[in-house]
């Protein structure tokens, strides 16, 4: 085991659940009643800020005359709908990694930019809502990713330092978060954000095999 690490932290959407695609037509399907066509060269530019952040940046660029939160909010509505009925798929051994984690020994947290509910949703239904000793959503913090509170929030929780801590993520945004918190990361991405910056990583990986392997030597 890897004894400089005590706590592990994930992000969900993208890292531990394939839920990208949900989140990317759940912008796309409200901006269509402004008749607007969101591509996915477009979304690629959002993918993993906060969507506070992205609600306004739509709404200015497509001059929309709707209050600010407008576009976010029927995402949500979407969202929950979809995760209540749709398939949830994990990532490559997004399952195994979390188990492997509990099972040696590692503190364990979550750290997730979206809304508590949709969350803990998507944890109940994937049956890994016990995995974790604290998770920590973008509801819980002033600053969403890219600022790093919600590690911060995490690492003290666990009663670690941000040293003992490794941190895994999809995009650049969430790397960011970790990073300016003070913790390791390691970076897994995916089709949306594979042509983000991911030069601050301490490592890239192909899937979360990479965190088991790195973890047993």
């Amino acid at each position: 085991m890897n004894n400089e690490i005590k706590g592990i932290i994930f992000d969900l959407d993208g890292t531990l659940l394939d839920t990208e695609g949900y989140q990317w037509d759940g912008w796309v399907i409200p901006l269509r009643e402004f008749g607007i066509e969101l591509t996915l060269d477009d979304y690629l530019k959002y993918a993993g800020r906060s969507g506070g952040d992205i609600d306004k940046e739509l709404i200015e660029r497509f001059a929309l005359d709707v209050a600010p939160g407008t576009i976010l909010a029927m995402k949500k509505v979407l969202l929950e709908e979809w995760f209540r009925e749709k398939e949830l798929s994990f990532t490559p051994f997004a399952e195994e990694s979390v188990r492997f984690c509990r099972d040696n020994g590692y503190a364990v947290a979550l750290c997730s930019g979206g809304y508590k509910e949709e969350v803990m949703l998507k944890l109940e239904r994937k049956g890994l809502a016990d995995y974790f000793d604290i998770i920590i959503c973008g509801s819980d913090v002033k600053r969403n990713k890219p600022f790093p509170d919600m590690y911060e929030k995490a690492v003290g929780g666990l009663g670690l330092v941000p040293d003992q801590c490794l941190a895994l993520e999809d995009t650049q945004y969430g790397l960011q978060a970790a990073k300016d918190a003070g913790l390791r990361c390691f970076a897994i991405p995916h089709r949306f954000s594979r042509g983000q910056d991911f030069s601050r990583a301490d490592k890239v990986l192909d899937t979360l095999e990479g965190l088991i392997d790195y973890l047993n030597d």
